[in-house]
């Protein structure tokens, strides 16, 4: 016969487990221990890697940043052998060995690999450990739970043993803070697939796809938490997508997990970062970090928030056929929102190569022809004869300058290199002072046409530009008996250009301009001579 104790005890244990288990949830610690391994060298059947170890340098300081990972707790190899990776494992397990002397510490590793791999075997500088080997390892740390990820050609093949999958997503029902244990175990490419590097992301495609992910770009819930369902769930859609117009196919990420417990792993948190870039709406975005030259970021699809460290950020975005570029300081605790305006054109090109091979695939993103612009400025300046260079007359001039072929010899974080070609209509008008009255008069009237090319140095809204004009004109007396006469140009030019807006800028120059023509008081005395008048522009330009 059941008690009345009993009774009341199954009424109550609905309400009161819930709130114990709370408890329990809010009194546990974690503790995150990483050990990230990146190694250029395989065992020399292949070429070494050129992005391998600095993408572990990348994924080491995206997890003391946002991963609740303690820097002491980051063990960061770069171009070690089995035996250094083997001893950070030991000393993982040790550290765990010692959190676990509190009850209450949940513990988490989070194992890293950039480099080669056989498929049985992660390769590092000429020795290789086995897949059986590293699980075994892993699992002798006794963490509560083991995400390992593998970033490697032919890395699927570690799974096989498992049933490794290759799909857009999964459900992880995991929380660190819970009673929850298992490994979870991840790479980058299928069993028989390639794992892509791209000079263009500085990486490989999906670490750099990953570690964007956890700084702020898989946050599709909005929750400024990015958990391992959503930071692989990205990882695979944009590793899929930027590979499948490649020569060599597109490349699928594997998982497979064995957890038990409930809620969700978070990777990442964008609650406290040390400062935020928002980012305008674009269809792709990247952030590069300038002191280490390391893209760190990209984002695909409209506006995002990404969480960064303090520094100099160069920025490229794609919009509407059209690529941008700028750069940004960013501050301690600071918000810094990012204008469209506030960059300007720039074109790029990709260099892929597969990480167990020689395959090279070029790709060329964007057209390095830019947009077409019309100029509209006046100039003055004063002239004088060769080798006597006395001023004779001032001089202005109308300047209708069309600029139909903008084109990019190389393009760098901020800035780029260019080359413009310029067709331009000038009209001229010489004064004098008047002997009657002292007035100026004019005195002359003329018109050139000349055609001149130009090479510029664009930094973020300003671009210096040196150059050389030339062209015939006509140029005709005012009074006097003397006929039109026939003159020719050459014109070394500089100019400074500020953009106010993508489509309008200020435009001031100055150039040397000589000019050749029969010159003398009468025809039979006139003489084919040069002069030479320096002058000042200043003009608005309009791009469409």
């Amino acid at each position: 016969m059941i008690s009345q104790a009993t009774r009341l005890s199954r009424l109550l244990l609905p309400l009161v487990l819930p709130l114990v288990l709370a408890a329990t949830t809010v009194s546990a610690e974690t503790r995150r221990i990483a050990i990230v391994v990146g190694n250029n060298a395989g065992t020399g059947e292949m070429p070494p890697l050129r992005y391998a170890e600095s993408d572990a340098g990348k994924m080491a300081r995206v997890l003391v940043e946002l991963g609740d990972v303690q820097a002491d707790d980051v063990l960061l190899l770069q171009g070690q052998k089995v035996g250094s990776v083997e001893r950070a494992i030991a000393e993982a397990r040790d550290r765990i060995a010692f959190f676990k002397r509190s009850p209450d510490v949940r513990t988490v590793v989070f194992f890293y690999f950039s480099g080669h791999s056989d498929g049985e075997a992660i390769e590092l500088s000429g020795e290789k450990l086995a897949y059986p080997r590293l699980k075994a390892l892993l699992t002798g740390t006794a963490a509560d739970v083991r995400l390992v990820v593998v970033d490697a050609c032919r890395s699927g093949a570690g799974l096989r043993e498992k049933g490794g999958k290759s799909v857009e997503g999964f459900t992880i029902r995991l929380a660190d803070t819970l009673q929850a244990t298992g490994e979870a175990f991840i790479t980058s490419s299928a069993a028989d697939e390639a794992a892509l590097e791209s000079s263009e992301v500085m990486g490989s495609y999906f670490t750099h796809n990953f570690i964007s992910g956890l700084r702020g770009a898989a946050d599709t819930s909005g929750d400024k938490l990015v958990t391992l369902a959503e930071a692989y769930k990205y990882a695979y859609d944009r590793t899929v997508s930027s590979t499948a117009m490649l020569a060599v196919g597109a490349q699928h990420p594997n998982y497979d997990f064995r957890l038990s417990g409930q809620g969700e792993l978070v990777l990442s948190s964008l609650l406290k970062p040390s400062s935020m870039l928002v980012l305008p709406d674009a269809e792709r975005a990247m952030v590069t970090d300038l002191a280490r030259d390391q893209v760190v970021v990209e984002v695909v699809g409209g506006a995002k928030e990404v969480a960064l460290a303090p520094g100099q950020y160069g920025l490229r975005l794609f919009k509407g056929g059209q690529s941008y570029g700028g750069r940004v300081t960013l501050t301690d605790g600071q918000r810094h929102v990012v204008a469209m305006s506030a960059l300007q054109p720039v074109s790029s090109s990709v260099l892929v190569a597969a990480k167990g091979g020689p395959l090279v695939v070029q790709q060329v993103e964007q057209p390095a022809t830019l947009k077409t612009g019309i100029n509209l400025g006046v100039s003055v300046g004063g002239a004088g004869r060769i080798l006597q260079m006395n001023a004779r007359d001032p001089k202005w001039q109308l300047r209708v300058d069309f600029e139909p072929l903008t084109t990019t010899f190389a393009s760098f974080a901020g800035g780029r290199l260019l080359g413009s070609l310029h067709l331009l209509a000038l009209g001229e008008m010489s004064f004098e002072p008047a002997l009657l009255n002292g007035s100026e008069a004019a005195n002359e009237a003329g018109g050139q046409v000349r055609v001149g090319y130009r090479v510029g140095l664009q930094l973020w809204r300003f671009e210096f530009g040196v150059g050389l004009e030339l062209g015939p004109g006509v140029l005709a007396q005012l009074y006097g008996s003397r006929a039109a006469t026939a003159i020719f140009t050459v014109a070394p030019r500089a100019n400074l250009k500020f953009r106010i807006v993508p489509s309008f800028s200020i435009v001031a120059s100055g150039d040397l301009t000589f000019t050749g023509l029969q010159y003398g008081e009468t025809e039979a005395s006139s003489q084919f001579s040069w002069f030479a008048y320096p002058s000042i522009s200043i003009g608005a330009q309009v791009t469409f």
